[in-house]
């Protein structure tokens, strides 16, 4: 699924899907985006994305979200690689765009 973002900047949602694995990195020091790459199993077709932030819950029922940003990933120092993720979505709102992962 793949919709553009409306005039006044409403949530559209960019991509989603099913996966098995992202891997979350910096893309550089001066450029603020999460490099994410979303593997997919089933056939091969990897996709990557420039995020402004990842969210993560591992309790679909009480959706409370881990969080990252370009800031805090360059903290890392190496990338972050999410295994147990079944369901993913990109969405843009107002400008930024978030990766939603849930368990």
């Amino acid at each position: 699924m793949k919709l553009d973002q409306g005039p006044s900047g409403e949530l559209t949602v960019l991509d989603s899907g099913y996966t098995d694995q992202v891997l979350l990195d910096c893309v550089s020091e001066e450029y603020l985006r999460i490099k994410a790459i979303i593997y997919n199993s089933l056939n091969d077709m990897n996709k990557l994305f420039l995020v402004d932030r990842a969210l993560y819950t591992n309790s679909p029922e009480r959706p409370l979200f881990m969080e990252w940003t370009p800031q805090n990933m360059s903290a890392l120092r190496k990338p972050l690689v999410i295994s147990e993720v079944k369901l993913y979505s990109v969405e843009r709102t107002w400008g930024l765009s978030t990766l939603r992962m849930m368990k």
